[in-house]
């Protein structure tokens, strides 16, 4: 929290009074400071004020913060291996401007302003590379007014009320794995690594093709920032109730709760959302969760034993698209679906700080699926002779360890093995692809300023 302007006239006064309480009390001797301390004090205060963060006016607080999050992501896809330095994107780094004012007894009003920082994407990479998918973005740039009795009201760009809805986790892993660390680390968004056959073949086909597609998050029913108007209500006995609506048009409305029971921490939400934010003939906007109109929820959950650390969290999300079959020409499987857990123990087995241990199990079945921009997906280089997909799904399991330093750092490492399973189409009979799995170990660090 950073604070106004020094007033040098009146700290200098301050200093002075307190010289002159010593002199009165101190032998003379003692109060002989020589000429020059009057000076020297102000030109210490100036040199203070040149080197203070400061805010614009002296009403509205200002809170400066964020986290660096990189590491080094090594893959194995049964023939090539390799490692790349990543941006973690299960937490991208970001820096945030917060700004808080009082306008009347029990008002608030502020801001958010928030940047996310990338260097090379870790969703976005693949066999040819790591790429130069770099560059800054704005993550949050919203205001709100709240009332102590009345709740918070949003405008801007920010998290809707589905945002974080499947990942809640009383554990210390949710920045480098639990529900959305799935998708980033194999790709989303019609991207990430290339297929890998078992007889040795790397196909044309990418791991982000097999995951809920549009602007959001690799997995059904979870939420995302965009330009909304969102209402927060005020907690009550531990539950928090939300509600948001923006773009054209996409709404969602979701319940938390936190709380904690008989030597147990507990936590938990459930949101359901519904867009039919469709992108126009030229695919270049909208949330595009579908081809047609989606409706999704999703939920999460965890608990916490705060006497021996042991914890479980789980997620579960589906998502319905209305457009699919009339998209193929026929009926299809026009849902997707996807469900996780992760348990283990968190405690200070060191004086340095708390140690996360954990095991976790991914699965997302994804029916009939369409691209980015709208049209059938086509998998000919699965070689099974069919192209269209008939559904596919993707398992995945892991283990992690993280080390967290002073309460500002965090040291991690996670290995994952995930399966793809596919089974195409010609609209009649249908085909198993053969896929080989694909391995990842990340090792990185988390740093809070």
């Amino acid at each position: 929290m950073f604070g106004g302007t020094y007033k040098r006239a009146g700290f200098a006064a301050g200093i002075a009074a307190a010289g002159l309480a010593l002199v009165g009390t101190a032998p003379a001797s003692a109060a002989d400071l020589g000429g020059n301390c009057c000076a020297d004090l102000e030109e210490r205060i100036a040199e203070l004020e040149a080197t203070a963060a400061r805010k614009g006016n002296r009403k509205v607080s200002l809170t400066v913060s964020g986290f660096v999050n990189e590491a080094v992501l090594g893959w194995d896809d049964g023939v090539e291996r390799n490692a790349y330095v990543v941006t973690n994107e299960t937490a991208q780094d970001r820096v945030r401007f917060l700004g808080q004012a009082q306008i009347a007894p029990g008002w608030n009003a502020g801001y958010l302003l928030e940047l996310g920082v990338r260097g090379a994407r870790e969703d976005r990479i693949s066999q040819d590379g790591p790429g130069a998918d770099n560059g800054v973005s704005v993550r949050h740039s919203a205001w709100y007014l709240s009332g102590k009795e009345y709740g918070k009201v949003w405008v801007g760009q920010t998290s809707d009320a589905a945002d974080g809805i499947t990942e809640i986790n009383l554990a210390n892993t949710n920045h480098f794995s639990y529900s959305n660390s799935w998708g980033n680390t194999f790709g989303d968004g019609g991207s990430g690594f290339f297929v890998r056959r078992t007889d040795g073949v790397l196909s044309a086909a990418r791991y982000g093709q097999f995951v809920a597609r549009g602007t959001q998050q690799a997995i059904p029913g979870e939420g995302h920032r965009f330009n909304v108007v969102k209402y927060e209500a005020p907690t009550i006995a531990g539950f928090t109730a939300s509600a948001a609506w923006g773009e054209d048009d996409i709404w969602n409305i979701a319940l938390r709760y936190a709380g904690e029971f008989s030597g147990f921490k507990l936590a938990g939400g459930i949101a359901y959302t519904e867009s039919n934010d469709i992108p126009g003939p030229d695919h270049t906007s909208g949330v595009s969760r579908g081809v047609g109109d989606t409706q999704e929820f999703g939920l999460s959950a965890s608990i916490f034993h705060v006497e021996t650390g042991l914890y479980a969290s789980g997620a579960y999300g589906h998502l319905h698209d209305d457009g699919l079959d009339a998209l193929y020409g026929r009926n299809v499987d026009d849902d997707t679906s996807f469900w996780t857990i992760q348990a283990g123990i968190e405690r200070k087995f060191f004086p340095i700080g708390k140690t996360t241990v954990f095991g976790e199990y991914f699965n997302l079945d994804r029916g009939a699926a369409s691209t980015n921009s709208g049209g059938i997906l086509n998998v000919p280089t699965l070689g099974t002779g069919f192209n269209q997909v008939a559904n596919s799904q993707i398992e995945g399991w892991g283990v992690g360890l993280n080390q967290n330093l002073s309460e500002v750092v965090d040291l991690y490492l996670s290995y994952k093995h995930v399966q793809l399973d596919v089974t195409t189409t010609n609209g009649v009979a249908t085909r198993d692809a053969s896929i080989d799995a694909i391995q990842f170990i990340t090792a990185g660090a988390q740093i809070k300023f």
